[in-house]
Protein backbone atom coordinates (compact mmCIF):
# COMPACT_ATOMS: atom_id res chain seq x y z
CA UNK A 1 0.00 0.00 0.00
CA UNK A 2 1.14 3.62 -1.31
CA UNK A 3 1.77 6.06 1.85
CA UNK A 4 -0.27 9.17 0.85
CA UNK A 5 1.94 11.71 3.30
CA UNK A 6 5.31 10.66 1.02
CA UNK A 7 6.89 13.89 -0.44
CA UNK A 8 6.46 12.71 -3.57
CA UNK A 9 5.49 10.38 -6.06
CA UNK A 10 6.82 9.53 -9.69
CA UNK A 11 5.79 7.62 -12.62
CA UNK A 12 8.82 5.66 -13.90
CA UNK A 13 7.60 4.79 -17.41
CA UNK A 14 10.44 6.07 -19.95
CA UNK A 15 14.39 5.43 -19.45
CA UNK A 16 14.99 8.94 -17.65
CA UNK A 17 11.73 8.15 -15.49
CA UNK A 18 13.51 5.18 -14.60
CA UNK A 19 17.02 6.53 -13.88
CA UNK A 20 14.92 9.36 -11.66
CA UNK A 21 13.19 6.91 -9.81
CA UNK A 22 16.78 4.99 -8.89
CA UNK A 23 18.44 8.31 -7.63
CA UNK A 24 15.71 9.71 -5.87
CA UNK A 25 14.04 6.59 -4.06
CA UNK A 26 17.81 6.73 -2.11
CA UNK A 27 16.65 10.03 -0.76
CA UNK A 28 13.12 8.19 0.70
CA UNK A 29 11.23 9.30 -1.95
CA UNK A 30 8.36 7.03 -3.53
CA UNK A 31 8.00 5.24 -7.11
CA UNK A 32 4.96 4.46 -8.36
CA UNK A 33 3.58 3.44 -11.89
CA UNK A 34 1.19 5.24 -13.75
CA UNK A 35 -1.51 2.55 -13.59
CA UNK A 36 -0.87 3.78 -9.89
CA UNK A 37 -1.00 7.52 -10.14
CA UNK A 38 -4.36 9.15 -9.12
CA UNK A 39 -6.26 12.02 -8.29
CA UNK A 40 -6.16 11.34 -4.53
CA UNK A 41 -2.49 11.64 -4.75
CA UNK A 42 -2.26 14.65 -6.50
CA UNK A 43 -4.22 16.44 -3.04
CA UNK A 44 -2.25 14.62 -0.75
CA UNK A 45 1.01 15.02 -1.53
CA UNK A 46 3.63 17.54 -1.40
CA UNK A 47 4.75 17.39 -4.83
CA UNK A 48 4.37 14.85 -7.46
CA UNK A 49 6.78 14.43 -10.64
CA UNK A 50 4.61 13.02 -13.38
CA UNK A 51 6.76 10.92 -16.52
CA UNK A 52 5.28 11.94 -19.56
CA UNK A 53 7.49 11.24 -22.09
CA UNK A 54 5.26 9.10 -23.77
CA UNK A 55 2.44 11.73 -24.35
CA UNK A 56 0.31 9.38 -23.25
CA UNK A 57 -1.04 10.90 -20.18
CA UNK A 58 -4.90 10.28 -19.28
CA UNK A 59 -6.97 12.62 -20.24
CA UNK A 60 -8.97 13.72 -17.26
CA UNK A 61 -5.68 13.34 -15.10
CA UNK A 62 -4.26 15.97 -17.63
CA UNK A 63 -7.10 18.65 -17.57
CA UNK A 64 -6.83 18.25 -13.28
CA UNK A 65 -3.20 18.70 -13.23
CA UNK A 66 -3.25 21.77 -15.95
CA UNK A 67 -5.78 23.40 -13.94
CA UNK A 68 -3.83 24.53 -10.69
CA UNK A 69 -6.11 23.22 -8.62
CA UNK A 70 -4.44 20.65 -6.78
CA UNK A 71 -2.41 20.71 -3.48
CA UNK A 72 0.29 19.33 -4.77
CA UNK A 73 3.34 20.82 -6.83
CA UNK A 74 3.22 19.41 -10.00
CA UNK A 75 6.23 18.50 -12.51
CA UNK A 76 5.68 16.80 -15.74
CA UNK A 77 8.46 15.36 -17.56
CA UNK A 78 7.96 16.03 -21.18
CA UNK A 79 10.33 14.57 -24.59
CA UNK A 80 10.03 18.25 -25.81
CA UNK A 81 14.00 19.62 -26.44
CA UNK A 82 12.11 23.39 -25.79
CA UNK A 83 11.89 25.13 -23.66
CA UNK A 84 13.89 22.98 -20.59
CA UNK A 85 11.90 23.97 -18.56
CA UNK A 86 8.44 26.39 -18.69
CA UNK A 87 5.42 27.06 -16.20
CA UNK A 88 1.63 26.69 -17.15
CA UNK A 89 -0.40 27.56 -14.21
CA UNK A 90 1.91 27.14 -11.37
CA UNK A 91 2.79 23.34 -13.30
CA UNK A 92 6.59 23.02 -13.81
CA UNK A 93 7.10 21.20 -17.96
CA UNK A 94 10.57 19.61 -17.21
CA UNK A 95 12.30 18.55 -20.41
CA UNK A 96 14.25 14.88 -20.31
CA UNK A 97 16.81 16.93 -22.08
CA UNK A 98 17.57 18.59 -19.26
CA UNK A 99 19.15 15.57 -17.86
CA UNK A 100 18.77 12.97 -14.72
CA UNK A 101 21.50 14.84 -12.46
CA UNK A 102 20.22 18.27 -13.19
CA UNK A 103 16.51 17.03 -13.01
CA UNK A 104 17.58 15.80 -9.71
CA UNK A 105 19.63 18.92 -8.35
CA UNK A 106 16.61 20.68 -9.22
CA UNK A 107 13.71 18.53 -7.44
CA UNK A 108 15.85 18.16 -4.37
CA UNK A 109 16.27 22.39 -4.58
CA UNK A 110 12.43 22.56 -4.08
CA UNK A 111 12.39 20.21 -1.33
CA UNK A 112 15.28 21.81 0.55
CA UNK A 113 13.59 25.67 0.17
CA UNK A 114 10.11 23.77 0.49
CA UNK A 115 11.90 22.40 4.25
CA UNK A 116 13.76 25.14 5.40
CA UNK A 117 10.17 27.69 5.10
CA UNK A 118 7.94 25.00 7.41
CA UNK A 119 11.08 24.85 9.90
CA UNK A 120 11.03 29.37 10.18
CA UNK A 121 7.24 29.04 10.06
CA UNK A 122 7.59 26.62 12.97
CA UNK A 123 10.06 28.07 14.92
CA UNK A 124 8.09 31.73 14.39
CA UNK A 125 5.07 29.85 15.88
CA UNK A 126 6.81 29.40 19.01
CA UNK A 127 8.77 32.59 19.64
CA UNK A 128 4.95 34.19 19.33
CA UNK A 129 2.95 31.76 21.28
CA UNK A 130 5.60 31.86 23.94
CA UNK A 131 5.37 35.94 23.82
CA UNK A 132 1.76 35.85 24.07
CA UNK A 133 0.29 36.38 20.46
CA UNK A 134 -3.33 35.30 20.33
CA UNK A 135 -3.40 33.13 17.49
CA UNK A 136 -7.06 33.77 16.63
CA UNK A 137 -5.86 36.99 14.99
CA UNK A 138 -5.35 38.19 11.53
CA UNK A 139 -1.27 39.45 12.28
CA UNK A 140 -0.59 36.38 14.29
CA UNK A 141 -0.94 34.78 10.68
CA UNK A 142 0.73 37.82 9.10
CA UNK A 143 3.46 38.36 10.97
CA UNK A 144 4.51 34.81 10.45
CA UNK A 145 4.24 34.98 7.01
CA UNK A 146 6.26 38.20 7.28
CA UNK A 147 9.19 36.77 9.87
CA UNK A 148 9.25 33.98 7.05
CA UNK A 149 9.75 36.26 3.90
CA UNK A 150 12.40 38.72 5.47
CA UNK A 151 14.13 35.36 6.42
CA UNK A 152 14.28 33.77 3.32
CA UNK A 153 14.80 37.57 1.55
CA UNK A 154 16.86 39.95 4.20
CA UNK A 155 16.87 42.69 1.73
CA UNK A 156 12.65 43.01 2.77
CA UNK A 157 13.60 44.41 5.74
CA UNK A 158 14.12 47.66 3.66
CA UNK A 159 10.95 48.17 2.05
CA UNK A 160 8.21 47.19 4.64
CA UNK A 161 5.46 49.38 2.36
CA UNK A 162 6.24 49.17 -0.70
CA UNK A 163 7.17 44.97 -1.31
CA UNK A 164 6.38 43.33 1.98
CA UNK A 165 3.10 44.82 2.96
CA UNK A 166 1.55 44.24 -0.39
CA UNK A 167 3.23 40.57 -0.95
CA UNK A 168 1.08 39.53 2.41
CA UNK A 169 -1.72 41.56 1.33
CA UNK A 170 -1.96 40.25 -1.95
CA UNK A 171 -2.15 36.39 -1.04
CA UNK A 172 -5.11 37.24 1.43
CA UNK A 173 -6.95 39.74 -0.82
CA UNK A 174 -6.87 42.42 1.35
CA UNK A 175 -5.02 46.10 1.36
CA UNK A 176 -1.75 46.69 2.64
CA UNK A 177 -3.01 48.99 5.32
CA UNK A 178 -5.00 46.13 6.52
CA UNK A 179 -2.27 44.21 6.94
CA UNK A 180 0.03 46.82 8.85
CA UNK A 181 -2.86 47.85 11.16
CA UNK A 182 -3.60 43.96 12.07
CA UNK A 183 0.20 43.47 12.45
CA UNK A 184 0.20 46.33 14.62
CA UNK A 185 -2.84 45.51 16.53
CA UNK A 186 -1.35 42.42 17.33
CA UNK A 187 2.07 43.28 18.49
CA UNK A 188 0.16 45.76 20.69
CA UNK A 189 -2.11 43.42 22.16
CA UNK A 190 0.69 40.98 23.31
CA UNK A 191 2.93 43.38 24.59
CA UNK A 192 0.46 45.25 26.78
CA UNK A 193 -0.20 41.71 28.45
CA UNK A 194 3.40 40.48 28.19
CA UNK A 195 6.20 43.32 27.93
CA UNK A 196 8.45 41.52 29.98
CA UNK A 197 8.85 38.89 27.35
CA UNK A 198 9.08 41.22 24.62
CA UNK A 199 12.07 42.59 26.68
CA UNK A 200 13.51 38.77 27.56
CA UNK A 201 13.29 38.57 23.44
CA UNK A 202 15.27 41.38 22.75
CA UNK A 203 17.69 41.45 25.58
CA UNK A 204 16.81 45.04 26.87
CA UNK A 205 13.98 47.25 28.29
CA UNK A 206 12.02 48.42 25.07
CA UNK A 207 8.86 50.76 24.38
CA UNK A 208 6.35 49.24 22.27
CA UNK A 209 8.47 48.05 19.13
CA UNK A 210 6.73 48.55 15.76
CA UNK A 211 6.16 46.59 12.97
CA UNK A 212 9.53 47.10 11.69
CA UNK A 213 11.25 46.41 14.91
CA UNK A 214 9.34 43.32 16.00
CA UNK A 215 9.47 42.09 12.34
CA UNK A 216 13.04 42.27 11.60
CA UNK A 217 14.50 41.74 15.03
CA UNK A 218 12.19 38.12 15.03
CA UNK A 219 13.71 37.50 11.80
CA UNK A 220 17.45 37.86 12.58
CA UNK A 221 16.91 35.74 15.41
CA UNK A 222 15.36 32.75 14.08
CA UNK A 223 17.90 33.18 10.68
CA UNK A 224 21.03 32.94 13.43
CA UNK A 225 19.33 30.04 15.16
CA UNK A 226 18.35 27.92 11.78
CA UNK A 227 20.95 28.00 9.53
Amino acid sequence: MIDLKSKMLIGSQSIVGAKLAAELSETGIYTVTRRELSAEMLEKNNAVLIDNTADDIDEALETLILSGNTNAKIFVLTSETAPLLSDKNGVLFISEKLGTENICVLLRYFFDAENACKQTEKATSKILLYMGFQANLKGYRYLIEMISAIVGNPELIYSFVHELYPIIAEKHNVTSLSVERATRNSIELAYDRNYRKFEELFGYKLQKPTNTEFVSFCAEKIRLELF
